[in-house]
């Protein structure tokens, strides 16, 4: 008998770039990115300082907020931009000891087995998608550009190499309306000389302290 492929995933909440009520839904992958990741971490992780969804009327003002005060721009963002915003997201609400204490961790990779770590850590990780930057232009990948929330993977049986689980931040239609984000399998092998994965880790001293 087959077995199943081995697997986790992650129970995070989706967002979608294309809600009618974000204000600059074509570059808005990036904030609904960080967005996601940060209602997770308020929920998922107990860390209840971080602002999440219940701060804002919705996510898609959750998704505006992070555009306009945390790296949003129309030609899109940079993993430093993104990197840089997560960081300011966070510290603008954490506790001061908590901040002198050292709070939190981000770090930038491409490593499969690091991805699978941080997520059986029950750690969602970010993903860049960009074949332009990277020089792969000719290539075929599943994005050209674009972020998602990385919430798990699979190990199939009989090869083909590993399985991104990824919120994909909804998708838009050519002839009107969308698609809300969903969970999507994305090959790992096919798409990793465009991916840049980065990882976050808030530490457990912040419990307690709500702003």
């Amino acid at each position: 008998m087959r077995r199943a492929p081995r697997q986790h995933k992650l129970l995070a909440e989706p967002y979608t770039q294309w809600d009618p009520g974000v204000a600059s839904p074509g570059s808005a992958c990036g904030p609904a990115t960080i967005a996601a990741l940060m209602e997770y971490w308020r929920t998922r992780k107990g860390r209840a300082f971080i602002p999440g969804a219940s701060h804002f009327a919705s996510k898609a003002a959750h998704i505006n907020h992070v555009y306009s005060h945390h790296g949003g721009t129309p030609w899109g963002m940079s993993v430093r931009s993104f990197t840089k915003g997560v960081k300011a997201y966070i510290r603008s609400s954490a506790p001061l000891e908590a901040k002198e204490r050292g709070l939190f961790s981000v770090s930038v990779f491409n490593d499969i087995d690091r991805y699978k770590a941080e997520i059986d850590a029950e750690r969602p990780v970010a993903l860049k998608f960009d074949k332009w930057l990277t020089f792969r232009w000719r290539g075929k990948y599943t994005y050209d550009y674009h972020w998602v929330l990385g919430i798990g993977y699979q190990e199939p049986e009989g090869g083909g190499g590993p399985v991104l689980i990824v919120h994909d931040n909804g998708m838009r239609h050519k002839h009107g309306g969308f698609t809300p984000g969903q969970a999507r399998l994305i090959p790992y092998n096919v798409n990793k000389d465009v991916i840049t994965m980065v990882a976050l880790d808030i530490k457990e001293a912040s419990i307690g302290h709500q702003l």
